[in-house]
């Protein structure tokens, strides 16, 4: 999805260059600029895809109530409202006031691209595939053996070479009942589809079902962090899935293990006899004490028919009213 048009409305002209300069470091674009005063009567043809309103609330509810009220009623659109003065940029807590605001911004890129779509609800269930060394023959076992429409979103991240996940990606949707996409930034977790994780890019889930892609590269050996996004899954998600560790070397993938546990999601590993390399599941069973269940790609498939089946049947949750975020 491309850069966001993003629309600031301030009581302060002064602030509108701080505000560009943060809006395009977050990777979107600054669209119109308008005072407080006179912004009601132009918000609804701006051509913006969001708005960023920072105000000093508390004066203005004490001086031109009726005046924000009705800016707040006229913004139809996700709002980010950063209540007061933007702190001195050589103060400590400019960095920080900087941060907030740009992780706001970059995940307004999901909200809407959900609302485009016409999907207000997020998967009924998120399921990481973590693999590596002997993990993408696997892994393609066992969605070949998965039937189609279980309502499951999976995430595939495995170690591989900075140049293989567009052909990881095409290995795995080819001739599935599951179509693999390698995701850009913004872009949603889709029921029946596989998200196939980039080596070069960090990317992390969110809250509201989208992908964060960060033009960052991941720290440490192997790339992807399975780690990194097996625990952001966890967070957001892990009672409505859980992670099933393939074949593969090293431990990566088993201290958050541990943490999708705790947050009530499943995990499972593939089993000894079936891995070309069975050090990436036994270092998640000695994690977690005793994984939840472990089989072959086959009996992997088969029990997360028996699961889904179970667990899908409950109506996805909303997804969580996103128009306003204070900063």
């Amino acid at each position: 999805m491309s850069a966001l048009r993003i629309g600031v409305i301030v009581d302060d002209p002064a602030q509108v260059s701080t505000l560009r300069g943060v809006i395009t470091a977050a990777g979107q674009e600054m669209g119109v600029a308008l005072e407080f005063s006179r912004a009601s009567g132009r918000i609804a043809d701006a051509g913006v895809d969001a708005w960023v309103v920072n105000l000093d609330i508390e004066v203005l509810e004490a001086t031109h109530p009726e005046l924000l009220d009705e800016l707040l009623d006229a913004i139809q659109l996700p709002l980010i409202l950063c209540e007061g003065q933007i702190p001195n940029h050589v103060s400590p807590e400019f960095a920080n006031w900087q941060r907030r605001l740009g992780e706001k911004l970059r995940g307004l890129t999901g909200v809407i691209n959900r609302t485009q779509r016409g999907s207000p609800r997020l998967p009924r269930s998120v399921w990481v595939l973590a693999g590596s060394i002997g993990g993408p023959d696997a892994v393609k076992q066992f969605l070949d053996a998965v039937p189609a429409d279980l309502g499951i979103a999976f995430i595939y991240a495995n170690h591989i070479e900075r140049d293989f996940q567009g052909l990881l990606t095409q290995v795995m949707g080819r001739n599935s009942r599951y179509e693999a996409y390698a995701p850009r930034h913004g872009d949603l977790l889709r029921e029946n589809s596989v998200a196939v994780i980039s080596p070069e890019n960090v990317t992390g889930v969110t809250r509201d079902g989208s992908l964060n892609v960060r033009n960052t590269p991941w720290v440490g050996q192997y790339k992807p962090n399975l780690d990194q996004i097996v625990a952001s899954t966890a967070v957001h998600f892990g009672r409505n899935g859980g992670v099933i560790v393939f074949s593969g070397m090293c431990d990566d993938a088993a201290a958050a293990s541990r943490l999708m546990r705790r947050c009530g999601g499943q995990v499972w590993t593939q089993s000894h006899e079936s891995c070309v390399n069975w050090a990436m599941p036994e270092a998640t069973e000695r994690a977690v004490g005793k994984p939840d269940f472990s089989g072959n790609p086959a009996a992997l498939a088969a029990r997360l028919t028996s699961w889904a089946a179970g667990h899908n049947k409950i109506p996805p949750e909303p997804i969580y009213k996103t128009t306003t975020q204070h900063g």
